[in-house]
C-alpha cells in the first residue's frame, strides 16, 4: 500500500466575504467602507501567513482568525476617529468635556483582538503552546535488543 501526499491539503482557509460583514453605511461617501474591507483582507492574510509559517493554521480557527481581524479593524477605525475628534470631546448636552467614546471602542476592541492573539498563539510567548504536539519516539535500550533477539 502506498500513500500519496497532497501538497496544500488544509493549510488554505478561505477568506471571509468582507463585503457582507464589512458592508457601506448608507449612500454617502463618508459610509464608504472600500478602504476597511481591504486593511481586513490585507490582515487576514498576514495572520494566516503567520500561522502557516508556525504551524498552528487549521480550518477550525476561520471564525476566531475572522473575530480577531474585525478586533483590528474596530480597533483602526476607533483610533482614527479618536484622533481626528480628539480624546476630549463635550459631551452633547451638558458641553461639559468627557472621553471620547472612540477611546472607549479602542479598549475593547484591543482586549478582543489580545483574547484571540492568545487563543491562537500569535504572540511569539504563547505560540509554543499552540503548536502541534510532537509525538515522542520511543528510545531502544539494551533489553530491547535482547527480547528482539530471542
Amino acid at each position: 500500500m502506498t500513500l500519496t501526499v497532497i501538497d496544500g491539503a488544509g493549510l488554505d482557509i478561505e477568506e471571509p466575504d468582507w463585503d457582507a460583514l464589512i458592508p457601506n453605511a448608507g449612500r454617502s461617501k463618508a459610509g464608504d467602507n472600500s478602504r476597511w474591507r481591504a486593511v481586513a483582507g490585507q490582515e487576514w492574510r498576514r495572520v494566516t501567513a503567520a500561522m502557516r509559517a508556525a504551524g498552528t493554521l487549521g480550518p477550525e480557527n476561520r471564525h476566531q482568525l475572522q473575530r480577531l481581524v474585525l478586533s483590528y479593524v474596530r480597533y483602526d477605525i476607533a483610533a482614527a476617529k479618536m484622533f481626528q475628534g480628539g480624546a476630549v470631546v463635550k459631551s452633547p448636552r451638558t458641553k461639559v468635556p468627557m472621553h471620547s467614546l472612540w477611546q472607549a471602542e479602542m479598549r475593547q476592541a484591543d482586549e478582543a483582538a489580545t483574547k484571540a492573539e492568545v487563543e491562537l498563539g500569535i504572540p511569539p510567548r504563547r505560540r509554543g503552546g499552540a503548536t502541534a504536539a510532537k509525538r515522542n519516539t520511543k528510545k531502544r535500550t539494551a533489553a530491547h535488543d535482547f527480547l528482539a533477539s530471542r
